[in-house]
C-alpha cells in the first residue's frame, strides 16, 4: 500500500525532481560555482553584483585594487581604464550593481576594508535611483551578493530558486539552451541585448547598442517610442534620501575618511531631466564636501541631446569621458 503511494508521488513529483537536478547541472544564474569570467551575459538572467563580487575576488590578490567606481548599471560608461589615465592606476575596479543601492555602496566599501584593500581613490556615479531603490524588495538579478550583504547564505539562494522554479523563467531557459532560438518572450526572463563584461577591471559594454548604432544611427534614434519626450519645465523632484539612509551616507564617510581616500560624487545627467533636490544635495554636501560633489543633473547640453543616450536609461561613454575631463582636469 505504502509502496503504490510512494510510486504514485514520485511520478507526482518527478517534474519538480528534474527541474531541481536541472538548477544544479546548469546553474543557470551562475552562482553555485565559481566562475573565472562572465565575457557575456546574452541569453542569460545573470546578477551583476554576484559577477562583480566575484571577479574582485578571483583577481584581487593579484592586482591588490586600490581605485573604485561604484554606481549602477549608469555607473558603466565610465570605463575604468579611462578613469584610470587621470588617478595614475592602471587597474582601477569597476565595483557596480544592477539597481545599485546606498546601502549596497556602504557593504562594497566595508568588504573592500575587510579584503585588507587600501582605497585610494573613489569614484561615485549616482542619481536618485540610488536612494530609491530597497535592496529587500529587488529581485534575483539584482539582490546583493550574501557574502557582501551578510544576507543569509540560504535565503539568498532561496530568492534565486523561486525565480527559477516560476513556469516563465525555466520555460525560457530550457528553451533558449535546446533550440538556440531567442523568442519574443524570452525578453521578462533572459537578457535580449549583447553586453559584454572586460576582464580584471570588471567594465561592461552595450555592444547592442553600439552595434545598432553603427548600422544605422539616424534608424536607431527614429525608432517609435523608443525615447519620449521630456517636459520643457524645469523637472523638481522631491526629496529621495531617507532618515534612515544617512547611517550609510555617514558610514561611507567614515571609510573615506579611514583611508585617506580622494574620492569624486558625480550626480550623473538621467534622460528625464530632473534635477537633483536641492535639500538632498545640501545633505550629501554636509557628509562629503561641496568641492567633492559634482551635479550633472537637470537640463544641460548632455541631458539636451538624446544622442547621448542608447536609451531613456543609460548615457553614453562620450558623456561620461567628458564628464571626468571637467572635473579632473
Amino acid at each position: 500500500m505504502f509502496g503504490r503511494f510512494l510510486k504514485k508521488l514520485l511520478v507526482f513529483l518527478s517534474p519538480v525532481i528534474l527541474l531541481g537536478i536541472g538548477y544544479f547541472i546548469f546553474d543557470p544564474f551562475h552562482i553555485l560555482h565559481v566562475y573565472e569570467s562572465y565575457p557575456d551575459n546574452y541569453a542569460k538572467s545573470l546578477n551583476r553584483d554576484r559577477v562583480s563580487t566575484q571577479v574582485f575576488l578571483n583577481n584581487n590578490n593579484k592586482y591588490d585594487y586600490k581605485s573604485f567606481i561604484f554606481g549602477s548599471s549608469r555607473s558603466s560608461v565610465f570605463y575604468a581604464r579611462d578613469w584610470g589615465k587621470y588617478i595614475h592606476d592602471e587597474t582601477p575596479y569597476h565595483f557596480d550593481a544592477s539597481c545599485e543601492t546606498i546601502s549596497g555602496i556602504a557593504s562594497k566599501l566595508e568588504f573592500i576594508e575587510t579584503n585588507k584593500n587600501k582605497i585610494d581613490n573613489v569614484l561615485f556615479v549616482w542619481d536618485r535611483s540610488i536612494f530609491e531603490y530597497e535592496q529587500d524588495t529587488l529581485g534575483c538579478v539584482f539582490i546583493q551578493d550574501y557574502r557582501v550583504s551578510k544576507l543569509p547564505w540560504l535565503k539568498y539562494h532561496t530568492i534565486f530558486l523561486n525565480s527559477y522554479f516560476s513556469q516563465g523563467f525555466f520555460t525560457a531557459f530550457y528553451d533558449y539552451m535546446i533550440f538556440k532560438k531567442f523568442r519574443n518572450y524570452m525578453k521578462t526572463y533572459l537578457e535580449y541585448r549583447k553586453i559584454n563584461y572586460t576582464p580584471v577591471v570588471n567594465d561592461f559594454i552595450f555592444t547592442s547598442y553600439i552595434e545598432e548604432i553603427k548600422r544605422d544611427s539616424v534608424k536607431y534614434y527614429t525608432q517609435p517610442n523608443f525615447f519620449y519626450e521630456r517636459n520643457p519645465e524645469k523637472q523638481l523632484p522631491a526629496k529621495v534620501i531617507k532618515p534612515y539612509q544617512l547611517q550609510y551616507l555617514k558610514h561611507i564617510k567614515e571609510i573615506l575618511q579611514r583611508n585617506n581616500t580622494k574620492f569624486k560624487i558625480v550626480l550623473g545627467p538621467t534622460y528625464d531631466q530632473k534635477y537633483f533636490n536641492k535639500e538632498d544635495l545640501n545633505v550629501l554636501e554636509s557628509y562629503f564636501g561641496k568641492d567633492n560633489i559634482y551635479d550633472f543633473s537637470g537640463q544641460n547640453e548632455y541631458t539636451n541631446n538624446k544622442t547621448n543616450y542608447y536609451e531613456i536609461y543609460h548615457y553614453k561613454p562620450n558623456v561620461a569621458r567628458d564628464i571626468m575631463r571637467r572635473i579632473y582636469q
